[in-house]
């Protein structure tokens, strides 16, 4: 056993874990952003204290509950309330917050030790017993979280004493110290949980965390407060409340970044150029190379798109450096599968699906379909790119005989319809938030993640199923990757989506300094101070 734990840690390096966390010894705290008051390098932010940061974003989160829906409105302020057992640093690596140390004790078995100082905001103690209530209920099939995929293969949670917790697996799984950091591990206070399973209050009104801000107050589609926590354990923030601000409409955002009225947006690649030419007002740009990736899914669930001919048609009839030259003005690459070349265990060296109208229309004819079809392509308010790319392929498709209706929903709404199956074509981006291959692939593509959880593709292939099972299990990465290079040319082939491009992430400040943003493009502002 012990040269295979050997290998095992082999992995973990693979995956860029830090092994120093993982020897049961380290009980350092983390130095980036995401959990102080750093900004990602360990210096002293400049300054003053107090006041309250006014961050503008395209769309309400739907939930403010970390376990009740996987998308990026939710992460972005849950993160500033809950913390996790692991954080990320600015490379990937995986460090410490409220666990001190962590060590594979078997093949399936993982045990944390937790830190003793730390509160919830009603004042009680974080304990095992609160990360196992934590876990049990993201992974409980009756609770059917969205996000129960990046913690499923934990199969029980063991509460040694009150600071030590084993996760076990049913199956080795290397990765489970990143997936923990994953905003899906936040940690919720077993009192409201408690709450919420007798009939009162549930978790999406009333998220206690451990993290440094506070729920305040939520006017649902306009705004959110959140404020200092003042006994946040890894010291409090220098800002007294976080505002986020709904605003759907992106020039608008970048208006009320010129005028001072936003300290914090996430700027579209359409509009760098302009915030570019603003910096000489002291409004500064922070670009983060990420590992997300856009697309243009299918509902194969619904004719015709159950065709692969089809589907391979529409993805060589749409132009991927149109996007990226054009609509993003270079803020990102195409892509040539679904995995960023930033993710671990991505194969870069796929054949694509070129760009050929001609032999998209072939392709069509072959399907039946030589007179093209109409159908409706959903995509999200409060994006000007995807908004853009929806109208380029609206172009595009119709060279090949394809009539696309655009239908414009609010965040919330699309989530729900996409989840459902009501759509046919989507626009919708995927961030592979533990940098593991995965995460990249296994929501979006395996069999049991139908809908909500990302698989919104509806795409079933068992020789898929059964390789990214393999890769959850295998502990050698030179296998997980022979595996996850199989899967990506049977993606490739059988085109579920179009897959884009792998944009980047980029966030305009005025008047704040020490914004953290990590590799998933999530931002963090308990390192920020106003001028």
């Amino acid at each position: 056993m012990k040269a295979k734990k050997n290998v095992f840690f082999l992995l973990l390096l693979s995956l860029m874990l830090v092994l120093s966390a993982c020897s049961g010894g380290n009980s350092s705290t983390p130095t980036n952003g995401n959990t102080n008051a750093g900004s990602g390098d360990g210096e002293e932010v400049a300054g003053q204290e107090g006041g309250e940061l006014v961050y503008v974003v395209p769309s309400d989160a739907p939930t403010l509950d970390p376990h009740g829906m996987n998308d990026t409105a939710t992460t972005n302020v849950t993160t500033q309330l809950f913390d996790r057992l692991t954080a990320y640093e600015a490379d990937g690596t995986v460090i410490p917050s409220l666990a001190e140390s962590w060590e594979a004790v078997d093949e399936t078995t993982w045990e944390f030790k937790l830190r003793d100082d730390v509160k919830f905001h009603d004042g009680t103690d974080f304990t095992a017993d609160a990360v196992k209530m934590t876990i049990e209920r993201i992974i409980d099939p009756e609770f059917a979280s969205p996000r129960a995929v990046v913690l499923n293969m934990i199969t029980e949670v063991v509460v040694v004493d009150d600071y030590t917790v084993q996760f076990k697996t049913e199956k080795p799984f290397a990765p489970l110290p990143a997936h923990l950091a994953h905003n899906a591990g936040s940690i919720i206070a077993p009192s409201a949980i408690e709450e919420e399973n007798n009939g009162g209050k549930k978790v999406d009104e009333n998220p206690v965390g451990t993290g440094p801000f506070v729920f305040g107050s939520w006017n649902r589609g306009a705004e959110i407060v959140l404020n200092k926590n003042e006994n946040y354990w890894n010291g409090a923030p220098a800002l007294d409340s976080v505002k986020f601000v709904v605003n759907a409409e992106q020039s608008t955002r970048v208006a009320q970044l010129e005028a001072g009225e936003a300290h914090v947006i996430q700027v579209g690649a359409s509009d760098v150029a302009r915030v570019e030419g603003l910096e000489s007002a002291g409004i500064e740009l922070t670009r983060v190379r990420g590992t997300r990736m856009d697309y243009l899914g299918f509902n194969m669930e619904k004719e015709p798109f159950n065709i692969k001919e089809v589907r391979q048609a529409i993805s060589m009839a749409i132009n991927k450096n149109d996007i990226v030259d054009g609509i993003l003005d270079g803020q990102g690459v195409p892509a040539v599968g679904p995995l960023a070349p930033t993710v671990v265990g991505n194969y870069q060296d796929l054949e694509p699906l070129g760009y050929d109208v001609e032999a998209a229309k072939a392709l069509l004819a072959e399907a039946g379909f030589e007179d093209g079809f109409e159908t409706t392509l959903f995509v999200n308010e409060g994006s000007k790119e995807r908004a853009d790319i929806a109208l380029l392929a609206q172009d595009q498709l119709s060279k090949i005989g394809i009539k696309v209706n655009i239908e414009t929903i609010e965040w919330g709404a699309f989530l729900e319809k996409t989840g459902a199956g009501e759509h046919e074509l989507f626009i919708l981006g995927w961030t592979t938030v533990t940098a593991d291959a995965d995460y990249g692939l296994y929501a979006l593509f395996h069999s049991s993640a139908f809908g909500a959880p990302g698989n919104r593709s509806f795409y079933a292939n068992d020789r898929v199923d059964e390789l990214l099972d393999l890769a959850r299990s295998e502990t050698e990465q030179s296998k997980r990757d022979e595996a996850y290079k199989e899967i990506s040319e049977i993606l490739v082939d059988e085109a579920p989506m179009v897959y884009l491009q792998h944009p980047d992430f980029i966030y305009g400040t005025n008047g704040a300094n020490g914004l953290f943003v990590d590799f998933s493009g999530t931002p963090y502002f308990h390192g920020v101070k106003l001028n």
